[in-house]
């Protein structure tokens, strides 16, 4: 591999953890919007700038989603959303959207978020101590999906075990590859019971819902159900890791979390500006070379779309680094942009409201645990490695 006018050749961006990630994109940004990098020890792209990152996100023509999910996560998590374009996506997306509309989901969620978010801390809070990643932030998304879609709890652990093996396709394919297979053999069978004995769930709504007499196959279906995992369980727990570490690091609020909303509310938006949970968003170019913000984009190139540095870029937000709540943070790129825009943002946010305000309420003192320092990790997916916090035993 040509390492020449290559950025950090050093780093290869799918394997690294890179814990000084904002200071690299920071330093790669002084060479321009678009940079060159490795990436799965080929070279790469990296998108840095605000409006770059942005355009990157919807632009359908130069970078479409299709490109890289077809390679990288098709095999296991078969042709989800991500894969689609144009007419298809749009009609699969109508038939979803039905299924996660906002009466729908009040339905869904409202009733099991404070009981799961309170489950969990009864485990915990009469020892004045977790790490809250493990004992909390990793297991809540998890089951609030497993209960929207009607899934037992004795089944958590297979099914996430499943889920998380599924975006290890590129780095594990075979063990990703069987758990698709073990995965779409459970779901043919809840999927079979539900359009024979329809629930209040998810998983029904989406066999039930309708436009214009077009339903979801059953492949349809699980595609969207292997889908949510990752992407709703993974990213909210990292985002939950963050909220944490920077409320309890890098303000003296904690106090008031809990009994503040709009406070909340301000945090929430804060943390995904500082530290979203999908730092670098990967796409792959189109099959013909291209000019783009300066850089020459070779044929099928991989891309990066660095939202975290979109979300940093001193001239959108002024004091990029500090994280402060008072701040505007409407302009972030976290949810992406464009006809990919992420379907489950709503939920993201709700879940993250509920399960902190419980965790300040009932975790009086919530401070971090002085001795357990504190790594943020990952390159691609970013969040607190380990999170050890005290408060009052109650």
């Amino acid at each position: 591999m040509n390492d020449e006018f290559m950025l950090f050749p050093e780093i290869d961006f799918a394997w690294n953890e890179v814990l000084d990630l904002h200071a690299l994109l920071a330093k790669a940004r002084e060479s321009g919007p678009v940079v060159r990098i490795r990436y799965h020890d080929k070279p790469a792209y990296l998108v840095l700038s605000h409006e770059a990152v942005g355009a990157g996100l919807s632009d359908e023509e130069h970078f479409p989603s299709p490109a890289f999910h077809t390679k990288w996560s098709m095999p296991t998590m078969g042709r989800t959303l991500q894969c689609m374009t144009g007419d298809e996506h749009r009609r699969t997306r109508s038939l979803v959207n039905s299924a996660f509309r906002p009466s729908v989901m009040k339905r869904a969620v409202e009733g099991l978020l404070e009981p799961v978010a309170h489950q969990l801390i009864d485990d915990f809070v009469a020892d004045g101590h977790v790490e809250i990643i493990e004992g909390f932030a990793h297991r809540y998304p998890a089951k609030i999906i497993m209960r929207m879609l009607g899934l037992p709890d004795h089944d958590e652990t297979m099914v996430l075990r499943w889920a998380l093996d599924l975006i290890n396709y590129p780095w594990q394919p075979n063990e990703a590859l069987q758990s698709s297979r073990e995965f779409t053999a459970y779901l043919a069978e809840v999927v079979r019971e539900r359009r024979l004995e329809p629930r209040e769930d998810l998983l029904s709504e989406l066999c039930r819902g309708e436009v214009d007499g077009d339903r979801l196959s059953d492949e349809e279906i699980f595609s969207l159900v292997r889908l949510l995992f990752p992407a709703g369980a993974d990213t909210t727990y990292k985002a939950l890791g963050s909220f944490c570490w920077a409320v309890l690091t890098q303000t003296e609020l904690s106090g008031e979390v809990a009994s503040d909303p709009a406070l909340r509310s301000s945090l929430i938006e804060e943390t995904l500006r500082w530290e979203p949970p999908i730092a670098l968003q990967p796409r792959t170019a189109r099959g013909q070379p291209f000019s783009w913000f300066g850089a020459e984009i070779p044929a099928d190139a991989a891309i990066l779309l660095a939202i975290t540095a979109a979300n940093r870029d001193p001239e959108i937000f002024s004091d990029p680094d500090r994280f402060d709540p008072e701040r505007n943070a409407r302009s972030i790129l976290t949810f992406g942009r464009g006809t990919h825009f992420c379907l489950g943002t709503h939920l993201a946010r709700r879940e993250m409201d509920v399960a902190t305000k419980a965790i300040f309420e009932r975790c009086r003192g919530l401070r971090l645990a002085a001795s357990e320092p504190v790594e943020v990790v990952g390159a691609i997916l970013r969040g607190p490695k380990a999170l050890h916090v005290e408060f009052e035993a109650a």
